[in-house]
């Protein structure tokens, strides 16, 4: 993609972004969801813009529900991951972010529609979006989060944290693990060019969460690490 090109993408993607956001959070404050929508479609414009191509690779059955499930990241290497995984995600969905996040302005405050803000620094605050994440999931809604505290800069994992497991232990929801490939190749860390290339989304296997206890979430957290492992050395192979 010449600088010219590239220049002339990032001001229509500049100058769409702000109208199109703000009309999804406006329809968002009367329905969520089709506002949602609106936001993903953004995001869809965004990435064709620019030459990505998304392809999904899906190891569960046709008939196993994907209603009421908690989609964890296992590994998150880029600005991307968020918009490369909403566009697949069975709706309705909703994430959960930090409110240092939030704040940003255009995305940040769309997300504050679209998900449970957690302010980290008011346990009680965090103990009741916790509660409201739980009934979601209870009620056929999924969860979009990433399990990672922070972006890799190199592509290795980096600390897994137990919050993830203990919302879907809680609500008794079924984990799908996701994997990206090929987003940090797309828009590597620290980086604001954004290259043309072709990213996959690995939906693993479910993991069921019914008979599992609050006590069961390291073990848990251990079980997602390995499959992590396992998929992205088989990513360095390939390579």
């Amino acid at each position: 993609m010449n600088n010219l090109g590239y220049l002339f993408r990032s001001v229509i993607a500049g100058i769409s972004l702000v109208p199109w956001y703000f009309l999804g959070m406006i329809v968002g404050l009367l329905d969520q969801d089709r506002g949602l929508r609106i936001f993903i479609s953004w995001n869809r414009f965004f990435l064709k813009l620019f030459h990505i191509e998304i392809s999904l690779e899906n190891e569960n059955h046709a008939t196993v529900t994907t209603n009421g499930c908690a989609f964890i990241l296992l590994n998150q290497t880029s600005l991307l991951d968020g918009s490369v995984g909403a566009m697949i995600l069975p709706l309705p969905w909703r994430g959960l972010v930090n409110i240092e996040y939030a704040l940003i302005p255009v995305f940040g405050w769309a997300m504050c529609l679209f998900s449970w803000v957690i302010i980290r620094q008011w346990p009680k605050q965090a103990k009741k979006t916790m509660q409201k994440v739980e009934t979601f999931l209870q009620q056929g809604g999924n969860l979009w989060i990433s399990i990672e505290g922070k972006r890799s800069k190199d592509g290795l994992l980096s600390p897994y944290k137990k919050g993830p497991v203990v919302i879907a232990i809680s609500a008794k929801a079924k984990i799908i693990p996701v994997i990206h490939s090929g987003v940090q190749d797309c828009l590597p860390y620290g980086k604001w060019r954004i290259h043309p290339g072709k990213v996959t989304i690995r939906y693993l296997k479910a993991i069921p969460t019914e008979t599992m206890q609050y006590d069961d979430r390291q073990e848990l957290v251990n079980t997602l690490r390995t499959l992590a492992e396992q998929n992205l050395l088989g990513d360095l192979n390939s390579n």
